[in-house]
């Protein structure tokens, strides 16, 4: 099975167990990890075999390689001498799982923050009159407003009347 959504152009750690766990493999009797390019699925010529390095004398190695395109790569590592094979697959592409989650939580922080001055507006709205001092009800602001209109054309019609002479 592959590992899913590991990033193009950083590097991936290989781990490799050797057989029975024999320790002190280095040079060349080192394993070796041979990576293999995601479509043609040939041996990547840009790379070569990456000798993997052992930690402590545990019979554990390991390595890494950076993949240069998107894709499933195919890694393969065994003992120099072939023994011991282990093929594992990588799944490469524009973003990783991490990342991807880390956007994720800085939206639901800007969503929790908007949500939060929803609410504040909500509750500034609740505290508001349903009818305000003085406003009555929708009809007697009409009639308030219809007053101050006739009041408005009143005042424009004195001024179409010309002046009277003393």
């Amino acid at each position: 099975m592959a590992v899913k959504n590991l990033p193009v152009n950083e590097a991936i750690e290989l781990g490799y167990q050797a057989p029975n766990k024999e320790s002190g493999l280095s040079g060349v009797n080192a394993p070796i990890a041979e990576i293999y390019l995601p479509d043609t699925k040939e041996k990547d010529s840009n790379y070569p075999d990456v000798e993997l390095i052992e930690v402590g004398n545990t019979g554990t190695y390991r390595g890494e390689f950076i993949p240069l395109e998107q894709g499933e790569w195919q890694v393969i590592m065994h003992k120099e001498d072939g023994d011991g094979q282990v093929t594992k697959k990588f799944s490469v592409g524009a973003h990783n799982v991490h990342s991807v989650g880390a956007a994720i939580a800085v939206v639901d922080a800007d969503v929790a923050i908007v949500d939060g001055n929803v609410d504040a507006v909500k509750a500034k709205t609740d505290t508001l009159p349903a009818n305000p001092a003085g406003a009555g009800n929708a009809g007697d602001t009409l009639e308030i407003l219809s007053d101050q209109l006739d009041g408005i054309e009143g005042s424009v019609g004195a001024l179409d009347t010309p002046p009277q002479a003393f």
